[in-house]
């Protein structure tokens, strides 16, 4: 088991937002705990890739009464390190997987908490983003595999004749 001190670094993602735009953010207390108690009570030494490709609620804006902008990301890579952020580059703990987005009414409903309605309309607009980039990824899947089964077909035929 860890010790405490090992427990106090920081978990960073690096996260795509909606507009292309890449940004470093710190893991939120309870789901850093989280992590940290995957790593150590279940013995997975695969724990930092169990967000990676996930979505997550972060914050775009500074903190006005306990209140910022929030989007959705998607984490790209994690890290681990020992000092803290000094500003609003925090996550919230809402997070779902990719398998979770195929279902966008179910997924919504999670992701969006008891946010503001303005951040309601954020995060419904982010998760359509990130869920048509999955459809245009699969759309493209499927026709590289038509192409791959033409392509067989087409040769075959010619050296046939």
């Amino acid at each position: 088991m860890k010790n405490k001190a090992q427990n106090a670094y920081f978990i960073w993602i690096l996260v795509e937002l909606p507009n292309g735009q890449r940004q470093w953010y710190c893991i939120s207390k309870i789901l850093r705990h989280a992590l940290y108690w995957e790593r150590d009570k279940n013995k997975n030494k695969y724990w930092k890739n169990s967000l990676i490709g996930s979505y997550i609620n972060v914050a775009t804006s500074v903190y006005v009464h306990n209140q910022a902008r929030l989007t959705v990301a998607k984490v790209l890579k994690i890290r681990i390190y020992p000092k803290r952020p000094q500003d609003w580059h925090w996550t919230r703990n809402q997070f779902i997987s990719e398998d979770s987005l195929k279902h966008f009414n179910t997924a919504y409903n999670f992701m969006k908490h008891n946010y503001s309605w303005y951040n309601k309309i954020a995060i419904w607009f982010a998760l359509r983003h990130w869920k048509n980039e999955l459809t245009q990824k699969k759309i493209s899947n499927a026709k590289k595999k038509v192409r791959k089964i033409r392509g067989k077909y087409v040769y075959k035929s010619k050296r046939a004749q």
